[in-house]
């Protein structure tokens, strides 16, 4: 049981007693200002004695954070890695997929299609070398100024 005492303000009591005077109760705290003016430096020295790290803060949310939420939170962090790593995965395969089919199909056909505009170049040269479609006499059974056979034929 709580026994409530009454304290008058003004009253002095004895030096044995838990309770001080007005008088006494200033120069204690005077004394405890000048005490912090001197150790203000101090406070912050000790701020850094206390260092926690990352994962410390985050143990500490444990408490804070109640087990529902907390289990929607990794929830959702579950569900956002997976189909991270789904879409990094699928654009590596298709990636893969799209090099390899360049390089097998398109690459050989535009080797091909360069060959054919350089057997076309080279007809045209020997079909069209002379307006009116007149040729020149074949001297050794090649047009003038023509030696070997087409080009990117061998023989």
């Amino acid at each position: 049981m709580v026994k409530l005492v009454e304290i008058e303000d003004d009253a002095v009591f004895d030096d044995d007693s838990q309770y001080t005077t007005d008088e006494e109760e200033n120069e204690s705290i005077a004394s405890l200002s000048d005490k912090e003016g001197e150790e203000s430096d101090s406070d912050f020295e000790d701020d850094d004695d206390f260092e926690e790290t990352f994962l410390e803060r985050v143990q500490a949310l444990k408490d804070i954070i109640p087990v529902e939420k907390r289990r929607a939170i990794s929830s959702a962090f579950s569900n956002i890695s997976y189909w991270g790593t789904f879409g990094i995965h699928l654009a590596g395969k298709l990636g893969w997929v799209f090099t390899t089919s360049a390089l097998l199909v398109v690459f050989p056909l535009a080797l091909e299609t360069d060959r054919d505009k350089m057997m076309q170049q080279w007809e045209s040269e020997q079909a069209g070398g002379i307006p009116g479609g007149q040729q020149q006499p074949m001297i050794g059974g090649m047009p003038p100024g023509v030696a070997g056979s087409p080009p990117g034929l061998v023989a």
